[in-house]
């Protein structure tokens, strides 16, 4: 996780929502990295786990039945983007671990919920503190 939350730390220097993903093979190796990068990149797509699913594949990597370690809940909903939950399972990541779970009333548990009913085996809670601490100003703007 500690990876994943130096991922989101280079999307907060960015001025980007601090997300950040890393992808673990099965055989502990990893596979792939990203951080949210949909305004710089003028992409609705560059969301952290996207980028990190980008780079296994430019990589040449597998990523069925690996691990996706996300420092917030995996998006839910469509916006300009498809969801990141979906994206997650066409890959065939075998579990999300998370650090906290997403305030957007869009999205609040909804990402969790859809991984599961795919057989997605999920786990939140690694690296709270710290991911809480990046994301203070978008969390702040999704309570009001």
């Amino acid at each position: 996780m500690r990876l994943a939350l130096d991922q989101a730390h280079n999307a907060w220097l960015v001025g980007e929502v601090p997300v950040g993903a890393v992808i673990v093979a099965p055989d502990g190796q990893i596979v792939g990295r990203g951080f949210n990068q949909p305004i710089g990149r003028h992409d609705p797509t560059a969301h952290a786990e996207v980028m990190a699913l980008r780079d296994a594949a430019a990589a040449g990597q597998d990523v069925r039945g690996a691990i996706a370690y996300v420092t917030l809940e995996p998006c839910a909903h469509l916006g300009r983007t498809g969801p990141c939950c979906d994206a997650l399972v066409a890959a065939g990541i075998g579990k999300v671990v998370a650090s906290l779970e997403d305030p957007n009333p869009l999205v609040a548990g909804q990402g969790f919920a859809r991984l599961r009913a795919a057989g997605v085996t999920v786990e939140v809670g690694p690296g709270a503190a710290a991911s809480r601490e990046l994301n203070i100003g978008f969390f702040s703007r999704m309570v009001r």
